[in-house]
């Protein structure tokens, strides 16, 4: 993501503090309120292990959410005597670059916290293991339950790697309040991106209020989620299907492109990238922007921070119909393990119906990658009172945000982030970022091909 962005990954690192291990024995007592151990897929749970087994983790939880990990784990130890926890605590940015330390050095953990963009060059690198065996002699276990859009992320080879426990698509968010004073409508599930401008324009007010936010402050984005939803809607594409090439020159792209980069430059309805990054924690939680794109893993930072009312609504149709980007979370067995039955059994648990919803459903921690599980996350405490619209999404027009299977996806985000954020400042029109991505990424997608075919 653009440095001066405060993303998704920005707002992790931002909470998440430095590295920190734990150890939770199996003895010890689990609250009152802590779940009944759950089954994956609701089935009977297997026999508790009767042999003392150490699982180590790599997440990157902040402190907040730590005890929510370690009461369900305390339940589980009591399901499965003998089992002990140990854990290694980083922020976001800095797991994902201690994963590859940690692999090159052989000392891997049980499991580890996979990100959607990394999936596939540490499935690749072999440091995330199959689990399509242990799926397919487990039928207790629902993977089909879990969101195709999902799973296809942490797909390898054909064989099922990682497991997601989140995903989620981006639709729209806009301040109640805001629309209240300006005597508009709610977006609502007819709006077109006519409609948006429109109230756009109208929520725009002094040097100090936009009709629009963007997406963690960025009003273009070529991102995984971002990409698709800002040229979908048009009839553009960022990649091909194979991700080998690059579709960012057609005119549905270029159109679509030039159409957000104009709600800064020419209608006047989006903040400069300076004027965002003088707001902390930017204009969108400040309730200075009438409307700003909200992935479901966004909506904790507003029920925490905002003290403005605020909803959701689809993602307004374009010229081409509805179409958003969604991405995810998920684990998976390293290679290092030393007890990979261990650690299936207890990911089959933990990325079950009852586990996804009291981790991350139940808490509103977020959107859980199973549909059986999502009623916990849209009744959790805080969560917007029109949160179904994300579940629409994901059931008739999200699909997972290219690039994701390819080992080139960090440098060619990088590339274009770059590029975007100079047209978002003035520094750089539309076809000359085009031009740059496309002479600058191009090579790069080819020779990670070349890689992927041993060439």
């Amino acid at each position: 993501m653009p440095s001066n962005q405060l993303s998704r990954r920005k707002f992790l690192q931002l909470a998440g503090g430095g590295a920190a291990s734990v150890v939770l024995l199996a003895a010890c007592q689990a609250p009152a309120a802590a779940p009944a151990a759950p089954a994956a897929g609701g089935g009977e749970a297997a026999a508790p292990s009767q042999t003392e087994v150490t699982l180590t983790f790599g997440h990157h939880w902040e402190a907040a959410f730590r005890p929510r990990q370690e009461e369900f784990d305390k339940k589980y130890a009591e399901a499965h005597p003998g089992v002990k926890f140990e854990y290694t605590y980083n922020t976001w940015a800095e797991h994902n670059q201690i994963v590859p330390t940690w692999a090159a050095a052989g000392t891997l953990p049980d499991i580890i916290y996979v990100h959607g963009r990394y999936a596939f060059p540490w499935n690749h690198e072999g440091i995330v293991v199959s689990t399509q065996d242990f799926i397919d002699s487990d039928p207790e276990f629902d993977v089909k339950g879990i969101w195709e859009e999902a799973l296809r992320l942490y797909r390898y080879n054909g064989k099922q790697h990682g497991i997601p426990y989140d995903h989620g698509p981006i639709i729209l968010g806009y301040n109640k309040d805001l629309f209240d004073a300006a005597g508009l409508e709610y977006p609502n599930e007819n709006w077109t991106w006519d409609d948006f401008l429109e109230a756009a324009k109208a929520l725009t007010v002094g040097e100090n209020q936009w009709g629009y936010g963007g997406y963690y402050n960025t009003i273009l984005d070529l991102g995984n989620e971002t990409g698709i939803s800002f040229v979908g809607p048009w009839g553009g594409e960022v990649y091909n299907e194979e991700e080998t090439k690059l579709l960012i020159d057609s005119d549905a792209s270029r159109s679509a492109m030039q159409w957000w980069a104009d709600l800064i430059h020419v209608h006047k309805v989006a903040p400069l990238p300076a004027q965002a990054q003088a707001i902390p924690a930017g204009p969108w939680v400040a309730g200075m922007t009438g409307m700003f794109a909200l992935a479901s893993w966004g909506t904790p930072t507003l029920i925490e921070q905002a003290n403005f009312a605020w909803d959701v609504a689809p993602w307004p149709k374009g010229t081409a119909g509805r179409k958003a980007g969604s991405f995810g979370s998920g684990f998976g067995i390293t290679r290092d393990s030393k007890h990979p039955e261990a650690a299936w059994q207890y990911m089959r648990e933990y990325l079950s119906k009852e586990g996804m919803e009291f981790m991350w459903g139940a808490s509103g921690r977020g959107s859980p990658a199973r549909q059986a599980a999502y009623e916990s996350w849209l009744n959790s405490p805080g969560a917007p009172a029109n949160a179904r619209y994300y579940m629409d999404a994901l059931e008739n027009y999200a699909v997972t945000g290219h690039p994701y299977h390819t080992l080139a996806s960090g440098e060619i985000l990088d590339i274009c982030n770059r590029n975007t954020q100079l047209v978002q400042s003035g520094d750089m029109t539309v076809d000359e970022c085009i031009a740059n991505i496309l002479a600058e990424g191009t090579p790069v997608l080819e020779e990670a091909a070349k890689r992927l075919q041993g060439g």
